[in-house]
């Protein structure tokens, strides 16, 4: 038999301290992210050309950036899978 004090009501919350803190890796996540990814985005503007035109890796920064948006969010996803639990 189970006890009914170890079992959470329906629809009740069961820590909510752990809920702020996912809470707030969501949004450190998302901010980060945001951060980057529209850092990424006026980096190719025409004001900032010569900027995105610095040599990273073999290829221009703007570029460079561009193509690490995909892995940069796969990054933090993983990251929020891991400490969300």
């Amino acid at each position: 038999m189970t006890n009914d004090e170890d079992m959470p009501a329906p629809g009740g919350i069961h820590d909510l301290g752990h809920m702020r803190s996912s809470g707030k890796l969501s949004f450190i996540i998302f901010a980060f992210f945001f951060v980057f990814y529209i850092g990424a985005a006026v980096l190719q503007t025409p004001a900032l050309k010569s900027w995105a035109s610095i040599p990273c890796l073999g290829m221009p920064l703007g570029l460079f950036l561009s193509l690490a948006i995909f892995p940069v969010s796969w990054a933090l996803i993983i990251i929020y899978f891991i400490k969300a639990r």
